[in-house]
């Protein structure tokens, strides 16, 4: 009797503990959980406050437009799973990509692509792209990535704010 209620135990324990792990597992990250959880040394014009209204704000419709820590409007406007688009000021919008690496740096997490693009001037914007892991620590060199991150990768190095959303939202 003794031995079964053990069993039993054991048995109940190490269901409820797969269920954890696949459940954790399941929960996918997005772009705006990498967002919400940024350090604000990355994009220091925004506290986090300011973050998580754009987020809340994105999602009830609305305009997702903020009085920034220098007294400034900035707005999100785009947002998806993975991907989001900020403009922070009128010389400097920020994208955030979530994208796939082909060997497991990660074990098998997603990659921040973080652009920042300067300028005013649709004709002489200039990007800077750097990657991070979903804990924002950078990483130095590029790793290699499927075919179709590759791609919104180097169009965002091409493209002018003005038609980023038409493009790099639509995945192939």
């Amino acid at each position: 009797m003794i031995l079964g209620t053990i069993v039993h135990r054991t048995l109940l324990t190490g269901i409820l503990l797969c269920g954890m792990a696949v459940l954790c597992h399941a929960q996918k990250k997005t772009v705006s959980d990498m967002f919400r959880v940024m350090p604000d040394s990355l994009l220091p014009v925004l506290s986090e406050n300011n973050r998580l209204d754009m987020i809340d704000f994105m999602a009830s419709g609305m305009k997702a437009a903020v009085t920034n820590r220098i007294g400034g409007e900035s707005e999100m406007t785009a947002l998806t799973d993975d991907s989001l688009r900020v403009k922070v000021s009128d010389a400097q919008t920020v994208t955030l990509l979530l994208v796939s690496p082909l060997d497991s740096i990660e074990s098998g997490n997603p990659i921040i692509c973080f652009v920042r693009t300067y300028g005013t001037n649709e004709s002489m914007l200039q990007s800077v792209t750097s990657f991070y892991t979903t804990q924002w620590s950078q990483i130095l060199q590029e790793p290699p990535f499927k075919d179709a991150d590759v791609k919104r990768i180097k169009a965002l190095d091409v493209q002018t704010i003005l038609n980023w959303e038409r493009g790099i939202l639509k995945k192939d």
